[in-house]
């Protein structure tokens, strides 16, 4: 009779050779459990060798501050360009040779300055001629006024019949209007003379001269573009949300986007669009300001502030805020831990900033910030 086989070590075991199936009846049974066996020690043996989880870290004593409502003007920040108040392409008014050009690019000329000078000697006879043509009908004119009056007399006392008489008064009316007729064309010609000097129809700056000594001009012919700069005007793009809320004669700050950040030009609101384009969703104000140094140039890109009433927004000291870069961060108390908020804020300079995105008024933010407080952390708040 067969022994109950003696317990053996797991190890043994398994590195003991197995009994083939000939040999030995219900074999594969010892095999399972030797393999389910050789399996629990080793999953025994993971979790024997498996380090505890660390110990979580003490909270951090921080001070919390609560976020405070707030007033601060309400500031519209817009671009636009600057534009003359008046432009113009001078044209020529007249036909003939440019003798001589007075202006170049840049160049600052006050209203009548002359521009440039045409070849006048044509236009000159002519309005002589005017002028002497003028003359002679007005001697005519007389000479038929006396004749008109010599055969009514005549005509009263039935010496001359009345075709004689109808013919007469004829011969006044028309010298009358011929001389109407020449007057008419001394005028032009006149005029003709005048335009032969070209000058500027305002105050401003030559732009673009279009014409050189020698070329040939018709009355519709570019001479210069002038632009008005003694005041400009600043055109810009306000959203539709916005519109509302612009007033005929409001202030406007702007700055120049090549110029130095502390310098700043005044000017107020002068024309509000009366549609909204439909593509874009926006309308066009326009401000004026004075420009008696011309430091400021049509074309410029500007970037405006427009001072809207008050708005209430919720603040927090300055020492709660962590800055990154051109970023603004702060930590709010979610319960027992810390939760890490970008912010946009309205910087006044003061010892409070105010929050435009990120806080709501009521909610406790860190107020003092040190190396530790991270987001996440565990907090215990102090008084």
């Amino acid at each position: 009779m067969n022994s109950r086989p003696q317990s053996r070590p797991i190890l043994s075991l398994v590195s003991a050779p197995l009994p083939s199936p000939a040999s030995a009846p219900g074999a594969p049974l010892r095999v399972l459990a030797l393999a389910l066996l050789g399996t629990l020690a080793c999953a025994r043996s993971a979790a024997e060798t498996k380090t505890a989880p660390p110990p979580e870290a003490a909270p951090l004593a921080v001070t919390l501050a609560t976020a405070f409502e707030t007033k601060v003007p309400r500031v519209l920040t817009l671009s636009g360009t600057l534009v003359g108040a008046e432009q113009a392409q001078v044209a020529a008014g007249a036909t003939g040779k440019v003798l001589a050009t007075y202006v170049e690019r840049g160049s600052v000329v006050k209203k009548g300055a002359p521009l440039a000078k045409l070849d006048a000697r044509m236009i000159t006879a002519q309005a002589q001629e005017a002028n002497a043509q003028v003359e002679s009908l007005r001697a005519q004119e007389a000479q038929a006024l006396l004749d008109c009056e010599r055969t009514k007399r005549m005509f009263d006392k039935g010496a001359i019949s009345k075709a004689d008489f109808d013919r007469t008064q004829t011969q006044c009316l028309t010298a009358k209007w011929s001389l109407a007729g020449a007057e008419a064309r001394k005028v032009q010609s006149g005029e003709a003379l005048r335009d032969s000097e070209i000058r500027a129809p305002f105050s401003g700056m030559v732009v673009e001269r279009a014409i050189s000594s020698g070329e040939y001009v018709r009355p519709d012919s570019r001479v210069v573009t002038l632009v008005a700069v003694d005041a400009l005007r600043v055109e810009l793009t306000v959203p539709e949300g916005d519109v509302t809320l612009i007033k005929q004669g409001m202030p406007v700050t702007f700055r120049l986007a090549s110029a130095k950040k502390d310098t700043v030009f005044q000017g107020r609101i002068r024309y509000i669009g009366p549609v909204v384009r439909q593509q874009t969703r926006d309308a066009v104000v326009e401000a004026v300001v004075e420009n008696p140094g011309h430091e400021l140039r049509p074309g410029m890109f500007v970037t405006a502030e427009l001072a809207l009433g008050e708005q209430p927004l919720p603040a927090v000291p300055r020492s709660a805020l962590r800055v990154d870069g051109a970023q603004r961060h702060l930590f709010v108390a979610a319960g027992d831990r810390l939760e890490e908020r970008m912010v946009q804020v309205m910087d006044t300079g003061g010892s409070d900033v105010p929050i435009v995105n990120g806080v709501k008024v009521g909610e406790k933010v860190v107020a003092s910030l040190t190396a530790e407080v991270r987001d996440g952390a565990r907090i215990k708040p102090t008084k």
